[in-house]
């Protein structure tokens, strides 16, 4: 008896010992399998894939060295920001303005569709209020054909709401006005009469409301998760490649954070990448420049505006840096690719990808809610990847694969 209990011991203990070794065995090989790769030059693209890169949407970010981190003497330097040399050895394209909600649409719409609650201006409420008592007016009713109806029943719904309170605040949703704009834009000029007003001026208000639709569909995409950010990327990458829209090999993802440091700097040195990046207030950047202690510099203006402003490719509202990049200081953080940690202390990181294992993911750039010591090229931020919230959103960089 006591003989078999101790052979049944020994054979336990055997095999507790091999499980151990093997799980170090394997601990040892998911360990090595973590130590970064090293830079890989990549080929020069031809003009054939060079034409396919939207070059109104992206900066070509070329190679080279800056000291990342800022000197201690910086205004409102923070934790972390260690001042190092990092090498960027391949060019990428950066795009020039963050994800809007329009795009976020147009890529994850079927399933993650972004909506933009907004208070109707005074100078919209006529015209609506025209629509909804004109709603079962037969040119109305086979033009709905166009719209989700659904969308178009939740305005009719906020609209009696509106009329039957009036203290009440007229708010809707982006495509609710989608929806009744699909319809008023289709009236025939006999068919647009409102006392009162002239037939021009009802077109020139109708454009008045295709103007706010945009405005908010080009706002920042906010409330979007590190994990949703990818997902963007990744669809917009297998959905690209299925058209043959971009060159072989390379990807939509997001920037790590020496790439968005480096063209966030645009060649500058001091704490922001705008002029001669001295000065960083609600002048030059969509932050809380509100106060004194809020900016860096001496501008003439103090400027919050209190929400995010809208992306115009055209007529930007403010001007971008010198590598034609709108938007890296203020207006919403930006996620970055790296788990956040300490800088690696070296005397040069080459094409660095942040930590190797990490609880948070990084986020740059300041908010359209922060002072500017917090909108600075340096300064650093971190979230668990989970997180979302009105001051988030991202931009991409159109690149090779960082793995």
């Amino acid at each position: 008896m006591v003989r078999s209990l101790f052979k049944k011991t020994l054979i336990l203990s055997f095999c507790f010992f091999c499980y151990a070794c093997s799980d170090n065995q394997e601990e040892k090989k998911v360990i090595e399998s973590y130590l970064p790769f090293p830079p890989k030059s990549q080929e020069r693209l031809s003009n054939k894939d060079l034409k396919r890169i939207d070059l109104k949407y992206f900066s070509k970010i070329e190679p080279g060295e800056f000291l990342m981190g800022s000197p201690l003497d910086e205004p409102g330097r923070g934790k972390n920001e260690k001042q190092h040399k990092v090498k960027i050895s391949n060019p990428y394209f950066m795009g020039k303005f963050e994800v809007t909600v329009k795009e976020w649409n147009q890529v994850l719409g079927d399933f993650a569709k972004k909506e933009i609650r907004f208070i109707v201006p005074k100078e919209h409420e006529k015209l609506l209020n025209w629509f909804y008592e004109k709603r079962e007016k037969p040119e109305f009713k086979r033009l709905s054909k166009f719209a989700n109806i659904e969308k178009l029943n939740d305005f009719f719904s906020v609209i009696e709401n509106f009329r039957s309170k009036p203290k009440t605040v007229f708010s809707i949703t982006s495509a609710q006005l989608g929806s009744v704009l699909a319809i008023l834009t289709r009236l025939k000029p006999e068919q647009k009469l409102i006392q009162g007003i002239t037939p021009e001026d009802v077109d020139l208000k109708i454009g008045g409301l295709r103007s706010l639709w945009s405005e908010k569909m080009n706002l920042p995409v906010t409330d979007v998760s590190y994990s949703q950010a990818l997902q963007f990327c990744f669809t917009k990458t297998t959905e690209s490649h299925e058209t043959g829209a971009l060159p072989k090999g390379m990807i939509f993802r997001l920037p790590t954070e020496a790439e968005w440091e480096f063209a966030c700097r645009a060649g500058t040195n001091g704490v922001c990448g705008l002029d001669d990046g001295n000065d960083l207030s609600g002048v030059n950047a969509n932050i809380n420049g509100g106060s004194r202690g809020n900016i860096i510099g001496k501008p003439n203006l103090l400027i919050y505006r209190k929400k995010l402003t809208s992306v115009s490719r055209d007529q930007p509202s403010l001007k971008g840096n010198e590598w034609g990049l709108h938007d890296m200081h203020g207006n919403v953080m930006e996620w970055c690719y790296d788990f956040y940690g300490e800088y690696p202390d070296v005397s040069i990181s080459i094409d660095p990808i942040g930590p190797i294992r990490g609880a948070k993911r990084v986020l740059r750039g300041g908010s359209f809610l922060r002072p500017a010591h917090s909108a600075r090229s340096a300064a650093r931020e971190s979230l668990e990847p989970s997180w979302r919230g009105s001051e988030i959103g991202f931009r991409i960089v159109l690149a090779y694969p960082l793995r």
